[in-house]
């Protein structure tokens, strides 16, 4: 790790610390950090438009009133995005366009292909028009490692899922991805 990103992840640690002692430029500094992940995170789960907003808005909320409760800020980035994915689930629900998950959620194979995050950079804008057009469960994860740089083991606590389901899901996720965006490359 280098010193600078050493000094990042330590100077965010201490904003979070500062927020849960009420410091309200703190929690200030914390959104103007994550808003911008955050949006395109729940915009890939829920769509664009005012109710990605509203799953937005009710996720600082519950960082609000809960942020003081959390025991590791280092980990609050991995909080954050878990409560923004239950928040952004408990909508979907409400508006019945996400099934309830069966709990004997089937794990794949635990091998994952390499993937060279680069490949697709020449496409971005085809990367994200396609992501769109993936289920829910595969945008999630997708969007959880290659733009928010998350681990396997955290991204399982961010969806609530073992870390086999993730690596699967991001197996089979990518594969979708590379389908279609393929698809669309030669039509």
């Amino acid at each position: 790790m280098s010193h600078s990103t050493q000094y990042a992840e330590t100077a965010e640690t201490v904003i979070v610390v500062l927020a849960q002692h009420r410091d309200l430029a703190a929690f200030h500094e914390l959104v103007r950090r994550f808003q911008g992940r955050l949006t395109y995170f729940v915009r890939r789960l829920i769509g664009k438009g005012s109710e990605a907003d509203d799953v937005i808005q009710e996720t600082w909320l519950i960082v609000h009133r809960r942020l003081a409760t959390l025991a590791a800020p280092a980990a609050f980035r991995v909080w954050l995005f878990k409560i923004a994915h239950d928040s952004a689930v408990s909508h979907l629900r409400r508006v019945s366009r996400l099934p309830t998950p069966r709990s004997d959620d089937t794990e794949f194979s635990n091998a994952i292909e390499a993937w060279n995050e680069f490949e697709a950079m020449e496409y971005a804008e085809l990367v994200h028009r396609t992501l769109e057009s993936l289920s829910h469960e595969h945008r999630e994860v997708l969007t959880l490692r290659f733009l928010e740089q998350m681990e396997v083991a955290e991204i399982a606590q961010v969806v609530g899922s073992s870390i086999g389901t993730v690596k699967s899901r991001l197996h089979y996720a990518k594969s979708a991805l590379r389908k279609k965006i393929e698809e669309e490359i030669h039509d």
